[in-house]
């Protein structure tokens, strides 16, 4: 179930960008704005989404729909701002993955007042539990 009030926000305004949201069922009510609902996964919404960004950086928000992205092998970049406060509560980033090992490579570090802004490419090796072979994903 899409949550329209989320999508809706800003009046359909969101900076002219388009927005790609995966989904299996598309709302009744038209979308304001660029917004698009993808049913068919989100290995298909991640291509529609770089196809319309034409070579620019696509952003994935939301650590459930990252985590789709990270099983999927279609997340090329990872950036967390890590800030000084602990939740109890919420969708944990690296929770649901699986057994599928993921390698991450800091690309980029900065340092500021109150968060540490981090980048990491991704890189990810398939494989199941005892398996010699990786595959390169």
């Amino acid at each position: 179930m899409v949550n329209t009030r989320l999508v809706r926000g800003w009046n359909g305004d969101h900076g002219g960008v388009p927005i790609f949201v995966p989904t299996h069922k598309a709302p009744d009510e038209a979308p304001l704005g660029p917004i698009t609902f993808v049913t068919e996964g989100i290995e298909a919404t991640v291509v529609q989404a770089k196809a319309e960004a034409g070579g620019r950086d696509v952003m994935v928000h939301g650590a459930e729909t990252a985590q789709h992205c990270l099983r999927a092998g279609v997340l090329d970049a990872m950036e967390i701002q890590l800030i000084p406060v602990l939740l109890g509560e919420g969708r944990r980033l690296f929770e649901q993955l699986g057994a599928q090992h993921i390698e991450l490579t800091l690309a980029r570090l900065l340092d500021a007042p109150g968060v540490i802004h981090l980048r990491y490419a991704v890189s990810s090796v398939a494989y199941s539990a005892g398996d010699a072979t990786a595959a390169k994903g």
